[in-house]
């Protein structure tokens, strides 16, 4: 069986799997590739800012994050140097 994709889009990530639900809803076939071998539950860390979230209210899935996102609100930042 033959597939044919519009676009192909490289990383799993969350701009690869955004990018593929925006191109789905506007009716394009997208493939996603990712390098890694297996899904992982846990991972780093982002700071999402106000034009992030307002994308992913477009998607329809900024609710959906909001109720899993932990807010900070505040942070403190260090920085040594060693001669």
């Amino acid at each position: 069986m033959e597939s044919k994709e519009d676009i192909v889009i490289v990383g799993a990530g969350i701009a690869g799997l955004a990018t593929s639900l925006g191109l789905h809803r506007l009716g394009l076939r997208s493939l996603v590739v990712e390098s890694s071998p297996c899904l992982r539950a846990t991972g780093g860390a982002f700071t999402t800012w106000t034009d992030a979230w307002q994308a992913l209210d477009a998607l329809g899935v900024g609710d959906s994050l909001r109720r899993q996102h932990l807010r900070l609100r505040g942070s403190v930042l260090f920085s040594f140097f060693f001669n």
